[in-house]
């Protein structure tokens, strides 16, 4: 497919045949549930805190949901914002809209109060969920007093409606994932039913479930990625689902050995708070099998002192909204390579193009993008996001030549290691020079002093872009001591020329660096 043979619907959305059906099921979201409830409808599928939901309370639930719902006006193509703390009620939600045919917006309960009205404005958002203290003045909200007794009252007014009575298009629209918006505002990547499932199918081949398998989600499951590789992800693997508040290191480990999780997903902040943590010990983590880190880049050195803490690894995975979760792993049985993002999963290619979109060899700096598997039994069957939601331009942009460009730089080596460098966007320009601020951060990182450092481009009349760093440290330190230092492992060029100690980083919603509110620091 060309670029100039993409055409694009009212919604901006890509107009394209269908991928493939997935070599196994379930092949819609509606029907997500069944195994569950003809195999082992007494065993616990979802759970958060004292409630513990089986198969069969959460088929009955979502049957609840679905009518309250439709009750509230909600019907196919309309879309349905969230934006709630954790709970199981953010899940049940998203399972009954899908039964309707509607869209699922999620909004992270971090955003202000001017990000989320705008996020409500651009999907044109029919009903918005909501608690008291994210209440805002939008005539379509509905907020939900008590995530227990005052939900618990609203399930039972409602008539139950089986998913029987709705036949859904697993290809027509389904969730948006609104971007992070480090710069500028965020996009909304939409996605159907078919792209939400294939992370969790494809993972029974690769890490088959385990016995009495208990996955924990610590991050908020009003962000639709991680309900995807949270949630979803347990219920395709037919395992439990615990939903954990996002917390410091201490409440966290504290709820990890309570409910016994063996499988979870962190990002690298909370795993460097959980290492450096002195109240958190190994065994307080005792019952977990495996961790897999996402969401921004891993350290090498924090991957070596997780394992030396908690004597395993790691899993290192790289992945973006727009996939719409994680598309590489690191696999532990094949041979480890630093800073690796490790390996393509089974439905997808991962390859590495220049500018103008010649592929490169391995080892050699390029854009990352991601195309569907060509051979065995994934063939055909991934497909990226629908598009970016009312935008035809960057869906085009972000869509053309039958592939997914990322906006990431990286390269593959001879083993198809993937190993991610940083954004396109993010890349400095000094003097006609391209730096990468991964490159330097990773120099800073090096220093048992900085435990955070994030690089920057400031513009500059003479050289277009000055390098900048910022930087937290655990000691008291002359800057100057580090900039000497760093000449022993990079080009003077690449030398911030200015560093800045700061109290912290300044992150967005999902924890990544926001690189637009730190240039503010030094302009």
């Amino acid at each position: 497919m060309t670029e100039q043979a993409l055409q694009t619907d009212i919604n901006g959305l890509l107009i394209r045949e269908n991928p493939l059906p997935a070599p196994e099921g379930p092949w819609n979201i509606v029907d997500i549930l069944d195994y569950g409830l003809s195999a082992y409808p007494e065993r616990i599928a979802l759970q958060y805190r004292e409630v513990a939901l089986s198969w069969f309370d959460l088929e009955s639930r979502v049957c609840s949901v679905t009518g309250w719902l439709i009750a509230m006006g909600a019907s196919e193509g309309s879309r349905i914002a969230v934006q709630l703390s954790n709970s199981t009620v953010p899940v049940e939600i998203f399972l009954a809209s899908q039964r309707i045919g509607a869209i699922w917006v999620g909004i992270n309960p971090n955003l202000s109060r001017d990000e989320t009205e705008w996020i409500l404005q651009d999907c044109d958002a029919a009903l918005f969920i909501t608690q008291q203290n994210h209440k805002i003045n939008n005539p379509n909200t509905v907020v939900i007093e008590s995530m227990e007794d005052d939900w618990i009252e609203i399930l039972s007014s409602c008539e139950q409606i089986s998913n029987s009575k709705k036949e859904v298009n697993s290809h027509s629209p389904a969730a948006i994932a609104y971007t992070s918006g480090t710069s500028g505002r965020p996009k909304g990547a939409v996605h159907s039913q078919h792209n939400l499932l294939w992370p969790g199918v494809s993972s029974r081949t690769l890490y088959p479930p385990m016995e009495n398998e208990k996955i924990g989600t610590a991050l908020s499951l009003s962000v639709l990625n991680i309900l995807v590789i949270g949630p979803l992800f347990s219920l395709l693997r037919g395992t439990t689902s615990v939903v954990l508040d996002p917390s410091n290191a201490e409440k966290m480990a504290k709820q990890i050995r309570d409910a016994e999780i063996n499988d979870l997903l962190l990002v690298p902040t909370q795993a460097y708070d959980l290492v450096h943590s002195q109240s958190v010990t190994a065994e307080d983590l005792s019952s977990l099998n495996r961790v897999v880190i996402g969401a921004s880049h891993t350290p090498q050195e924090l991957r070596d002192q997780w394992k030396e803490k908690f004597g395993f690894s790691c899993t290192i995975g790289y992945g973006l909204s727009e996939a719409p979760s994680g598309v590489t792993r690191l696999r532990h049985d094949r041979e480890y390579v630093p800073e690796s993002a490790g390996h393509a999963l089974a439905p997808v290619d991962i390859e590495i193009f220049d500018e103008e979109g010649t592929h490169l060899p391995p080892d050699s700096l390029g854009e990352i993008c991601i195309s569907p598997r060509q051979d065995g039994p994934w063939k055909g069957v991934w497909s990226p996001m629908l598009g970016y939601w009312r935008k035809p331009k960057e869906t085009v942009e972000a869509l053309k030549d039958n592939r997914l460009h990322t906006g990431d730089i990286g390269l593959k080596n001879k083993d198809d290691h993937l190993i991610v460098i940083g954004r396109l966007s993010d890349v400095i320009v000094r003097g006609g020079a391209n730096i990468h601020p991964t490159e330097i951060e990773r120099v800073l990182l090096s220093f048992p002093v900085v435990d955070e450092a994030a690089v920057i481009g400031v513009p500059d009349q003479r050289l277009g872009e000055k390098v900048y760093a910022a930087i937290t440290v655990n000691r008291d330190i002359d800057v100057h001591e580090i900039s000497d230092q760093m000449t022993k492992h990079l080009a003077r060029y690449k030398i911030p020329e200015k560093i800045l100690i700061v109290p912290a980083l300044p992150r967005n919603a999902m924890g990544k660096v926001d690189r637009e509110r730190l240039r503010g620091h030094f302009l």
